[in-house]
């Protein structure tokens, strides 16, 4: 799909610190400078998600006026694929069999 100019420049936010990240998502005709589709009031959960928008367009004024862009990444956990399905194997097995124990005990 890139090949044809889909996502080419899209920055995946979850990459960038607080997980946000300045890109223009809607087309230019959308994307007016000082357009707002979505205005929080300050009641019940609105509160919250408004002082969320305020710090990120906060953040992203301060790193705009140190002449920086968030590039930090946000580390992930470090997981080990093959011995985290070992593990779960192992549990799964384990499980099976206690179960098995108990109905042979049961059985008896």
């Amino acid at each position: 799909m890139k090949h044809h100019g889909i996502g080419v420049g899209y920055k995946f936010p979850h990459d960038f610190a607080n997980h946000d990240v300045d890109q223009q998502y809607l087309p230019d005709v959308l994307a007016e400078a000082e357009r707002r589709y979505y205005l929080p009031s300050d009641q019940g959960y609105e509160r919250t998600l408004g002082e969320r928008m305020a710090f990120r367009q906060a953040e992203r004024e301060a790193a705009r006026a140190a002449g920086r862009t968030p590039k930090d990444t946000v580390p992930g956990p470090q997981v080990d694929g093959m011995n985290a399905s070992g593990k779960i194997f192992r549990t799964r097995e384990e499980s099976r069999r206690k179960v098995a124990d108990t109905e042979k005990r049961d059985a008896s």
